[in-house]
């Protein structure tokens, strides 16, 4: 082949894009070989340095607003902290559920003692630093009841997507109405706003299922995903209701649809935060975006900040009925379901 033809396959091949792969390219590079081999001291710096830059915006803000907050604070009584916080265990109940969900998709069904003593007893360790305990705790939970850690990683892989998907969809879903707040509500206004709702659902599903294959490698039904999706819907309302219960407090003119959607959408950005522990800041800054102008935003940020204490409360309950609930012998019954049966 002469020089001339070995050139212009190469400009052929160039345009056409064959051979070429954009994983192969960005990891020859240099920086890139540099991130990869020093990501995880990376990631633990940004993880310090985003916690010391949240700690210290939370000790101005409250240094400037002290008198606003002690006052705030006193319209909280235990009822309503205990409300917060029990709306918010019933979601970590939900969300154990679809944990063994998975978990039975995947071939090992377990009892829902059992699968709720797993999911809180990893979700406790997400505020250790270093932002993998998480998974790890999760992972050797299940590998000890008989799941191979093949499978172990798929499972909490695809719950980690379904509720990242789960929350943004949902709360695009919410947040719908209130868009429409400002147009007459004719026919036609609210022939849109269910193509809009059944739009969303309808990516929402697909991203579910294309996800569920893509981890699993498994066709999955339409049947489970769709039980995925109601799972995940109970799932927002019941730690929208979180937050939704300390900003009626403070009397914010704000719907609880609309609190639900916000903190939804705050949750699933925070999932992918991994600089941030238990997505600590970029929850709450999300929220208070997506809740819109016109929110007074230092009493906003005092019932975020209620919910956070609350849920770290719920957690730390969760993990205590966890312990309580936990079954003496533990199962390791296979699931005799399958994935078309399902």
């Amino acid at each position: 082949m002469s020089e001339h033809s070995r050139k212009a396959r190469t400009v052929r091949r160039f345009i056409s894009g064959e051979g070429f792969s954009w994983r192969t390219t960005l990891n020859s590079l240099p920086l890139t070989g540099v991130i990869r081999r020093y990501w995880p001291s990376i990631r633990l710096v940004l993880r310090w340095s985003w916690f010391v830059l949240v700690t210290g915006f939370v000790l101005v803000f409250v240094r400037r607003n002290a008198e606003v907050i002690s006052a705030t604070l006193r319209d909280y009584t235990w009822p309503v902290l205990i409300a917060t916080a029990g709306v918010t265990v019933v979601g970590k109940v939900v969300l154990s559920i679809q944990c063994g969900t998975i978990t039975s998709y995947l071939g090992h069904r377990f009892c829902h003692r059992q699968t709720f003593w797993m999911y809180s007893a990893s979700d406790v360790v997400k505020y250790v630093p270093g932002g993998i305990w998480n998974a790890v705790a999760r992972v050797k939970l299940y590998a000890d009841c008989g799941m191979a850690r093949r499978h172990a990683a798929q499972a909490f892989a695809l719950e980690k997507f379904w509720q990242v998907v789960g929350a943004l969809a949902t709360g695009a879903m919410a947040l719908t109405p209130s868009l429409h707040a400002g147009y007459q509500m004719t026919l036609r206004g609210v022939a849109s706003l269910l193509g809009e709702v059944l739009l969303l659902s309808l990516v929402w599903a697909l991203l579910a299922y294309f996800g569920a294959h893509r981890i699993t490698g498994r066709r999955p039904s339409i049947g489970f995903v769709i039980r995925s999706m109601v799972e995940q819907g109970a799932l927002a309302v019941c730690l929208g209701a979180g937050v939704a219960i300390p900003m009626s407090v403070v009397d914010l003119d704000v719907g609880w649809l609309t609190a639900v959607g916000a903190f939804s959408i705050g949750r699933g950005l925070g999932y992918v935060a991994v600089f941030a522990p238990a997505g600590i800041g970029v929850r709450e800054v999300v929220t208070l975006w997506a809740l819109g102008r016109g929110v007074d935003t230092d009493l906003a940020l005092v019932a975020l900040g209620v919910n956070r204490v609350m849920t770290f409360a719920a957690d730390v309950a969760s993990f205590a009925a966890g312990v309580a609930m936990r079954p003496a012998k533990i199962s390791r019954t296979p699931s005799v379901l399958e994935e078309e049966t399902f």
